[in-house]
């Protein structure tokens, strides 16, 4: 192989590796805004029943609590991710599979109490202040 075939293979190495790297960020950042996504549907779906400026306040609270309501979902996140591996552990062990599942109850409850306590704290709020033109 010539000098210049070598550097020509090399080239097209290194692209296909940043273009396969490229892909992978890509691939991963899509996923978190899925992610994202669908904690913002459910949060539409809590609050949607709502009058306008309930939901205002809720998004104020939930923008002021941010770090609340992350931390709730990371827990979440992460009680889905150990029930996933328990479940693929040879030989099955059903006993680490129901504790598994009771984490994530755990945490979806822990983040549906959240949600309620914003709600409340919006409706509570909405109804303390004074009706316009009063």
């Amino acid at each position: 192989m010539t000098r210049r075939s070598l550097l020509w293979t090399a080239t097209l190495v290194l692209l296909g590796l940043s273009l396969a790297g490229n892909f992978f960020l890509l691939g991963y950042a899509a996923h978190g805004l899925r992610q994202g996504s669908a904690a913002g549907g459910l949060i539409t779906e809590i609050a949607g029943a709502y009058s306008p400026e309930v939901r205002k306040e809720f998004r104020s609270i939930r923008r002021a609590n941010r770090p609340r309501t992350l931390a709730a979902l990371r827990e979440l996140r992460m009680a889905r991710a150990n029930l996933a591996a328990a479940q693929q552990v040879s030989p099955f062990d059903e006993v680490a599979v129901k504790e598994a599942m009771a984490a994530v109850r755990i945490a979806t409850t822990n983040l549906q109490a959240t949600m309620q306590d914003y709600l409340l704290t919006a409706l509570k709020n909405v109804k303390a202040k004074p009706a316009a033109g009063s």
